[in-house]
């Protein structure tokens, strides 16, 4: 048996230790530090799929709708100056369906209380608004896609993290057996 301060043993142990730190260091830092590079410190979020979306500009004003639950809802702004129009009189029609906006001041966005959004589809969205003297016609696309099952963004991450915790752990209990075994006495 070599014994414990024999210089052997004292590289192991430092060798054991130094390993043990090389491979728990990636435990200890935290998201967007793996690769060092600074579009990695956003981290993005499992949220599903994109919610279904247009937009359509003329000279005048510039739209953008937003689909949440099969409702719609507007922002309608001044295409120059991008400052939102309030009390605009905004008619959508998509197929054969018809409906006027409903203005929401405290969120200054008009509502459609039901809409046809709800199914997976293309539709044709043509939207008439009158604002004050200005009058205009937009149209646009709305594509609601299929909803498809997808892994969580998160979840190779966290078994990546999991691998590294393991694996540092192992190397920590490693370097403290090899550190404090101590050498039985010669009977």
């Amino acid at each position: 048996m070599i014994p414990v301060h024999h210089p052997f043993m004292r590289r192991l142990r430092l060798l054991a230790v130094g390993g043990s730190l090389i491979i728990a260091t990636p435990v200890f830092a935290g998201p967007g530090h793996e690769g060092g590079h600074d579009h990695d410190e956003v981290q993005s979020v499992a949220s599903g799929p994109a919610v279904p979306r247009f937009e359509a500009h003329s000279e005048l004003f510039e739209v953008v709708g937003v689909v949440s639950r099969g409702a719609l809802t507007l922002t309608l702004d001044r295409y120059a100056s991008n400052e939102p129009v309030p009390d605009a009189q905004i008619e959508l029609e998509s197929g054969s369906f018809k409906a006027q906006g409903e203005y929401v001041p405290e969120r200054q966005l008009y509502r459609f209380a039901s809409a046809p959004f709800g199914a997976p589809g293309s539709y044709p969205v043509t939207l008439t608004i009158t604002a004050g003297e200005d009058v205009d016609l937009l149209a646009a696309d709305l594509v609601v896609p299929q909803v498809e099952a997808t892994p969580a963004a998160g979840a190779a991450r966290t078994s990546n993290g999991i691998l590294w915790w393991g694996a540092g752990g192992a190397a920590t209990i490693l370097a403290l057996a090899f550190g404090l075994r101590r050498r039985r006495p010669a009977s």
